[in-house]
């Protein structure tokens, strides 16, 4: 018999954008209520680490017994890893603050953490993002890392079992731009991964979206980890090639048009041509900007594939 019958902590690390979380919030008690899923099966956590404490409203407007708000005291991006750890359930799911749960989402993905119980694999929810629309394994976490390629990066994808995460958390060296990926690439050595690719979420569109320098997060960050990583042993040299080659051809023009040409977002860019001759190819700057002019046709499209994924 289970000592904690809470299969899952949906763990949100947030800062502001109140009406957004109120959103994202709504959508998952409604979920729960459309599937007649008992709360009782999962919990929702929000740290917030916003020294004003304009989130903490959010307990009078969700007064369930599994919805917990907690304010952090960390910066950026480590909140990521702060929110996991005041999680009590089975499995341990981060998810970002603008995700709205689409109908059936929340059952998805109570199934597979009690499928999944046992044996304790990795679960990874890429969001149809990876263009399959369905669940996939992986054997090994080099063969995980070839097929989810940069979106192994995502926050919104990540999980981890309650198990695992304590048995690391107190001695792992956190990368502070992406504290849940150095947790995932903890994960090396499980029998099996396992992929949904379902659309399971919506995004809410945010304008204006910055504060930190993404590019050199995506230049300089990520494929460190990659580094240590091939030195580890975990993943091939050639597997790491073809993550930077993706990142080169489809993440950082996306990111290139949506900074520099339509201004939708405002990342900093500071040092993103230097950077590049670091862990990328030569060129790889004019090919970029180049393959960015075509970032509107790829991202309408992308946005059409998912939606109509089942």
């Amino acid at each position: 018999m289970m000592k904690n019958s809470t299969y899952l902590s949906i763990c949100i690390p947030a800062f502001g954008r109140l009406e957004y979380i109120i959103n994202t919030l709504a959508s998952i008690y409604k979920d729960a209520e459309d599937q007649t899923i008992p709360l009782a099966d999962f919990e929702v956590i929000v740290s917030d680490n916003d020294p004003d404490k304009e989130l903490e409203k959010l307990k009078e407007l969700f007064p369930y017994q599994n919805f917990k708000y907690f304010n952090t005291d960390c910066e950026g991006f480590m909140n990521s890893f702060y929110a996991l750890t005041y999680a009590e359930g089975s499995f341990l799911k981060l998810h970002n603050s603008q995700e709205i749960f689409k109908k059936g989402s929340l059952r998805v993905l109570l199934s597979l953490v009690k499928e999944y119980m046992k044996d304790k694999n990795v679960l990874f929810f890429s969001g149809g993002l990876l263009k399959k629309g369905k669940t996939f394994t992986a054997g090994s976490f080099d063969e995980f890392i070839q097929k989810t390629s940069y979106l192994s990066s995502w926050s919104n994808a990540f999980g981890i079992w309650k198990e695992d995460f304590d048995a690391v958390k107190e001695r792992i060296d956190l990368n502070k731009l992406f504290p849940h990926t150095s947790l995932l690439f903890t994960q090396n050595n499980k029998r099996k991964y396992i992929v949904n690719d379902s659309s399971l979420f919506s995004t809410q569109f945010v304008s204006k979206r910055g504060g930190h320098n993404k590019f050199q997060a995506f230049t300089i960050e990520f494929p460190s980890i990659l580094d240590m990583a091939v030195i580890d042993g975990d993943i091939t040299a050639l597997t790491k090639r073809n993550v930077i080659r993706q990142l080169m051809n489809e993440f950082l023009p996306s990111l290139f048009f949506n900074v520099k040409i339509a201004k939708r977002e405002t990342y900093d860019d500071e040092g993103f041509k230097e950077n590049l001759k670091r862990h990328f190819p030569k060129g790889a700057y004019y090919k970029i900007v180049l393959l960015s002019l075509f970032a509107p046709a790829n991202i309408i499209w992308r946005k059409i594939r998912i939606k109509f994924l089942k």
